[in-house]
């Protein structure tokens, strides 16, 4: 350094550590401190009579925990080389238990003659996400390019490192042949005004990014920000981070997004400026010189439809610093069938508080025009399903009650064989059919109307004993395989009575279901119902067999509609009975859950609340 960084530093140390974006201060050739910005207070808990280094508690440690070495700081090795220190990583205790990652850099600060006045280190914290991540991956291991000037451009002073940032040299800034306002891009002559009128209204500007154009014309991209330090003279000290580095570190990468067409953007919520790649413009149907001035430019690119979704979710997720998703159409009429995905992370300052958002951008064109096409195939399968169900049931009760009538009028049974028996045989196992086909096309009325939230329960005042015992024989009753394989458990004590607000039709056909598959995957062997109370407001409805059971892999789906556990060449059945069970069950609030065993068998268990919620 010269003589121009000792005028900077007569200019206050103090006031330049406020402008920057990160936690930094200074100290004297001996390592004593000097000054600090209010960030490094913040972070390191530094007060005006710490004692150097900077940690009040003096208990630095490395990663790995063994205590560090105060000449192995970043500071004392910047000293001690009089050489920009690469980034240290340490880990800070305190006396109270708490621990701190950081990570530093440092530089010396030498006068006129070569001699070492000091140190000026940088400290990032490695817990929270700073706010300008731009300036770590642009490496603040340089530190910064430091300028004074005044509010109409014209430059004062200038470190070497500013001066080779715009590629000038220090004879050009004293005969005045180039200012920093004609420096700048011109689209970004506007946020320049901008962060001068913030200057003037509140002492300093929050940093922000831009380009400067070079004296070769080549542009290179920068953190700048400043802090008013002469008002009376409109005169402000500022910095500038070359943010190049960073640009050619995600070269690599933004070549790979392209070739995945996937977009890349960043949003700094406080300047409300956005950055987007290549790719991110192209599939917002964007010129490749377009760039967003804010994120109300963005969203007027966005379908009205999809415009408030899209700002709320933006809202939520840097309020509660959770992961931004959403997908949306864009306004342009030629662009309204693209759909496009996006997701990002927000980032905190050290309060906590969500400041900046990264995330990606992907065309989902062709996976919602496949949704599409598959609602509309569901759509028409319900309406068939639905028509069939109710053009079948016609005939089929005509059937049933006619086969009924006709075997009430066959003669009583005599003990000796008569003609009318096998007569008698075919009409019970008409019956049975029919039954079989009205309940597979009640099946596919219920699986309709659930398909469209159409579910309505009547619910009645229902003794559960009662229920079950009622349920039980009527099965016994009419199905052969549960005259000798059926069996009900009861609690040893159901007095007085205990009374549910369920819909009783749609609870049997829930055990109609549960017990039908038993039976059918049961193996030939018993089939037990039990009753149980494992909370005074809570009734526990389980259907035992010890049947063939259920492979693991295979229950996620097993309440899905036209699911099955087991091949349908080997058991029959649409695949309806458990997703209507389901849907019955959560209907009154209740749960359905299984255990099973391959070989052993299985227990659907079903909890259902005894009170209407």
């Amino acid at each position: 350094m010269n003589g121009t960084d000792v005028t900077l530093g007569m200019l206050g140390a103090r006031d330049l550590l406020e402008a920057l974006p990160l936690a930094a201060y200074v100290c004297d050739a001996h390592g004593r401190l000097v000054a600090f910005n209010a960030d490094a207070a913040a972070l390191l808990k530094l007060s005006s009579s710490d004692a150097p280094p900077y940690c009040p508690a003096d208990e630095f440690t490395t990663l790995t925990g063994i205590p560090l070495r105060r000449e192995d700081t970043a500071v004392a090795l910047a000293l001690r080389t009089r050489a920009r220190t690469p980034a240290q990583t340490y880990a800070i205790g305190w006396r109270d238990g708490r621990q701190l990652r950081v990570r530093e850099t440092a530089r010396p600060v030498l006068g006129p003659d070569g001699s070492l006045l000091g140190a000026v280190c940088v400290v990032e914290s490695l817990r929270d996400t700073a706010v300008y991540e731009a300036a770590k991956a642009g490496g603040l291991a340089q530190l910064v390019g430091m300028f004074v000037s005044d509010m109409h451009g014209q430059l004062v002073e200038a470190t070497d490192e500013y001066l080779r940032i715009l590629g000038y040299t220090r004879e050009e800034l004293e005969s005045g042949s180039f200012r920093w306002d004609r420096c700048t891009a011109p689209e970004h002559l506007m946020r320049d005004h901008q962060g001068i009128e913030e200057a003037l209204r509140t002492g300093k500007c929050r940093p922000y990014e831009k380009d400067y154009l070079r004296k070769d014309g080549s542009r290179v991209p920068v953190l700048i920000g400043y802090t008013l330090v002469r008002p009376r003279q409109n005169q402000f000290i500022g910095y500038v981070v070359d943010l190049s580095t960073r640009l050619r570190q995600y070269a690599d990468v933004n070549e790979a997004m392209r070739a995945a067409e996937t977009g890349v953007w960043d949003w700094d919520a406080r300047t409300g400026q956005i950055i987007w790649s290549d790719t991110t413009r192209t599939l917002m149907g964007c010129s490749s010189e377009y760039q967003p001035h804010d994120i109300h430019e963005f969203l007027k690119l966005l379908h009205p439809d999809d415009r408030d979704r899209v700002r709320q979710a933006l809202s939520d997720s840097l309020a509660s610093r959770a992961t931004f998703r959403a997908d949306f159409r864009l306004r342009d009429p030629e662009l309204r069938d693209r759909w496009l995905f996006s997701q990002g992370g927000v980032f905190c300052d050290f309060a906590g508080d969500g400041v900046r958002m990264s995330g990606t951008l992907v065309d989902v064109s062709a996976r919602k025009q496949a949704e599409q096409v598959l609602r509309d195939a569901i759509a028409v399968r319900d309406e068939f399903l639905s028509v069939a169900s109710h053009e079948l049931r016609t005939p089929i009760t005509s059937i049933l009650l006619r086969a009924e009538s006709l075997l009430k009028k066959m003669p009583a049974p005599e003990p000796a064989p008569t003609k009318a028996q096998p007569l008698v045989a075919a009409l019970e196992l008409i019956i049975r059919q029919a039954r079989k086909i009205d309940s597979l096309v009640g099946d596919m009325l219920d699986a309709t109307r659930l398909s469209h939230k159409k579910l309505f329960l009547d619910r009645t005042s229902t003794d559960v004993v009662e229920l079950l015992s009622t349920y039980v024989a009527q099965t016994v009753d009419h199905e052969p395989r549960a005259t000798a394989g059926l069996h009900l458990e009861l609690p040893a004590h159901t007095s007085p009575p205990v009374f549910a607000s369920w819909d009783r039709r749609r609870i049997e056909q829930v055990l109609d279901n549960l017990v039908s598959n038993a039976f059918k995957y049961g193996a030939g062997r018993p089939v037990t119902v039990r009753l149980s109370f494992p909370a005074r407001d809570l009734a526990r409805i389980e259907v035992e067999d010890h049947g063939i059971g259920i492979a693991v892999e295979a229950r996620e789906k097993l309440f899905q509609p036209f699911e099955r556990a087991h091949r349908a060449v080997s058991f029959g059945g649409l695949g309806l009975g458990l997703y209507i069970a389901r849907e019955i069950v959560q209907a009154h609030h209740g749960t359905i859950t299984l255990d099973s065993e391959l070989g052993v068998g299985t227990t659907f268990r079903v909890d259902l609340p005894l009170a209407s919620p």
